[in-house]
C-alpha cells in the first residue's frame, strides 16, 4: 500500500507541474498603436509637420482609427513627401500630398520631406521597423500534454496493479 501511495503523489506532483506550466499567461497584445511626426530639415526652417492624434487604439474603426498627417510649409520651403515606417492603409490622400489620412496597422513614424525651391530631394530611404510586439505567438494546443499525461495515469494504474498482485 506504501508503493501504492508513493506511485499516486509522484503522479500527481507531475500532473501538477505540468499543468502549472502550460497555465501560464501569455503576453497581451498591444491596445494602443503610436504616431510619432518629424519633419526634415528637423529645424522647421522649411516647414513643420503633425498629426491630429498621437496614438490609436488598436481595434479602433472608422474615424477613431484614422490619422490625420499635416505638412505645413514655410517660408519658401517646399514640401516634397511623407516616408512613413510601418504598416498602414492609406484612407485619403497619397504620400506626396501635403494632408493625408492614413489607418495605422502598427507603430508609425512619419517624416515629412521639405526642400528649398530649384533643389533635388533626396530619394526616402524608408525601412520597415521590426516587429517589437510584445503579444506573444500562438503556443501549440495543450492536447500532447493531456494525452501524455493519460498514458502516465495509465502506466502508473499498471504498475499499481502488478504490485498489489505481486
Amino acid at each position: 500500500m506504501k508503493k501504492l501511495f508513493c506511485i499516486a503523489v509522484v503522479v500527481l506532483m507531475l500532473c501538477s507541474c505540468v499543468l502549472s506550466t502550460s497555465a501560464l499567461v501569455s503576453p497581451v497584445g498591444k491596445d494602443y498603436y503610436y504616431i510619432t511626426v518629424e519633419y526634415d530639415p528637423s529645424d522647421g526652417s522649411l516647414g513643420t509637420a503633425n498629426s491630429d492624434k498621437n496614438k490609436v487604439e488598436v481595434d479602433a474603426s472608422g474615424k477613431d482609427g484614422e490619422v490625420t498627417l499635416t505638412a505645413t510649409k514655410k517660408g519658401n520651403g517646399q514640401f516634397v513627401d511623407w516616408t512613413i515606417d510601418g504598416k498602414y492603409d492609406i484612407i485619403s490622400g497619397s504620400l506626396t500630398d501635403p494632408v493625408m489620412v492614413i489607418k495605422p496597422l502598427s507603430d508609425i513614424h512619419a517624416l515629412a520631406k521639405f526642400v528649398q525651391p530649384g533643389s533635388t530631394p533626396d530619394q526616402p530611404k524608408g525601412t520597415e521597423k521590426p516587429n517589437d510586439s510584445k503579444t506573444s505567438p500562438k503556443t501549440g494546443d495543450p492536447t500532447w500534454m493531456i494525452l501524455s499525461l493519460a498514458a502516465l495515469g495509465i502506466c502508473a494504474c499498471v504498475v499499481a496493479v502488478k504490485k498489489i498482485k505481486e
